[in-house]
């Protein structure tokens, strides 16, 4: 039983990654490009983190064809904890590494 459980917990995880990408550019200024991407299905694709005060500052992503992307620019040595929320369901906690 415990090793279906762990077997699920990790397609999940993996899952889940399948659908988020996020890209980071340097700007060259002190700066950086951070694009998530969420490239599941949904009709209503939030961004939340430790950057948006989780919920409360929810952002909502543009649909693009590539699935739904934002970009925001931070400091370069930022690390951005951040999730997705999916038609109202919450998806993949990340993080961005500095």
């Amino acid at each position: 039983m415990k090793k279906m459980l762990s077997f699920i917990a990790a397609f999940l995880v993996l899952g889940g990654a399948l659908f988020a990408d996020v890209t980071v550019k340097d700007l060259g200024d002190g700066n950086a490009e951070v694009t998530f991407v969420f490239k599941g299905a949904g009709t209503e694709v939030l961004l939340v983190g430790d950057f948006t005060d989780w919920q409360n500052g929810a952002i909502a992503m543009t649909k693009t064809d590539n699935g739904f992307e934002y970009k925001k620019t931070v400091p370069l040595a930022t690390t951005l904890k951040y999730k997705f929320i999916v038609d109202g369901t919450w998806h993949l906690r990340c993080q961005v590494p500095r």
